[in-house]
């Protein structure tokens, strides 16, 4: 009893923004209800389903022993349930009669509603994923595009790399055939070479003198025309001049341009040497001497011996060869 009569209480206690909320629920049944009516008719459906059990339950069974007084309460507050049951019945029937009803109906119209809504949502939520899937597929799209210019690209560039490789190979087979013409030619590879000679008179005429480039006919052999010149002196020998030619060379001749102004008997008994073979000697006195060499003959250094004792002097030495070549290509 006193459970009922707080809930009693808890109901008319409702506010005007509680009742405003609710309201809506009734709106189809066209009833026209004050603040007080609405506040009894929800107190009545909401326990009316819950004391109707609660009484049958009870009803079936046996009460426990107690004093006759509280039984006897009891029984007049099942009594006063049923009949504000059995009231309630009668009310409801004559406020909604054939619009009872539509209490479930509205029910049934709101879970259609938040269907209705749920569905909204999983559109809205389709809509964004395909407008995803759209996005994505566009910018695979555009990636694939952009990877197919790149690959063209790649390939123009590859094929214009080809087209310089292919130009290099062709420059490169002109240079080797150049250089092979080169080191097949026979042409002056003794001028301006290093070469050195045993002694130098008076500290001027030095052995470069003979590799200069300058063999004319003048006689001034102190200046416009100068000569190699070891040191003069009486029984002396040996005296020896070499060319460093600076590789390997195939030697095809040696000139020996001989002094005009006098001492030209200085060159007999000079010998020629290609590194360790002899080209030959001189037995006679002319201007200019050629020796030419076999077919086979490599070298990297000319030798010039004075095998007598004397002096020997010589506008110029040229040596005319082909290469240079490697030690494996002889």
């Amino acid at each position: 009893k006193q459970w009922y009569q707080r809930r009693v209480r808890g109901v008319h206690g409702l506010g005007e923004a509680q009742l405003i909320k609710l309201s809506p629920h009734f709106s189809h049944l066209q009833l026209s209800l004050t603040s007080s009516e609405m506040k009894v008719m929800l107190l009545q459906i909401t326990l009316l389903s819950w004391f109707t059990n609660v009484l049958c339950a009870q009803s079936d069974v046996a009460p426990d022993p107690a004093p006759t007084s509280l039984r006897d309460e009891v029984a007049a507050l099942k009594e006063q349930l049923r009949e504000e049951s059995l009231n309630l019945r009668e009310e409801m029937n004559s406020l909604f009669g054939d619009n009872l009803s539509n209490l479930l109906l509205l029910q049934v119209i709101d879970l259609i509603k938040e269907v209705k809504d749920m569905q909204g949502l999983v559109r809205a939520q389709g809509e964004k994923l395909e407008d995803m899937d759209s996005k994505l597929a566009e910018k695979i799209e555009d990636m694939d595009s952009k990877l197919v210019e790149k690959m063209a690209g790649l390939e123009t560039m590859g094929e214009a790399q080809n087209q310089k490789m292919v130009e290099v190979e062709s420059l490169v087979t002109k240079f080797d055939s150049k250089v092979e013409v080169m080191i097949s030619e026979v042409r002056l590879i003794s001028q301006q070479k290093l070469t050195w000679q045993n002694s130098t008179w008076q500290d001027r005429l030095f052995s470069d003198y003979a590799v200069d480039g300058h063999y004319t006919l003048s006689d001034d052999w102190n200046g416009a025309n100068p000569i190699q010149h070891p040191v003069s002196g009486h029984n002396q020998r040996n005296f020896m001049l070499i060319i460093d030619l600076g590789g390997l060379f195939k030697i095809h001749t040696v000139k020996l341009w001989n002094r005009l102004e006098c001492c030209k008997s200085n060159s007999l008994g000079v010998f020629i040497y290609a590194d360790q073979q002899l080209l030959g000697a001189i037995a006679d006195e002319k201007p200019l001497y050629n020796f030419k060499a076999n077919d086979e003959v490599y070298a990297q250094k000319i030798y010039v011996k004075q095998s007598l004792v004397k002096n020997m002097n010589f506008r110029e030495v040229q040596v005319f060869g082909s290469g240079p070549f490697n030690e494996n290509e002889v």
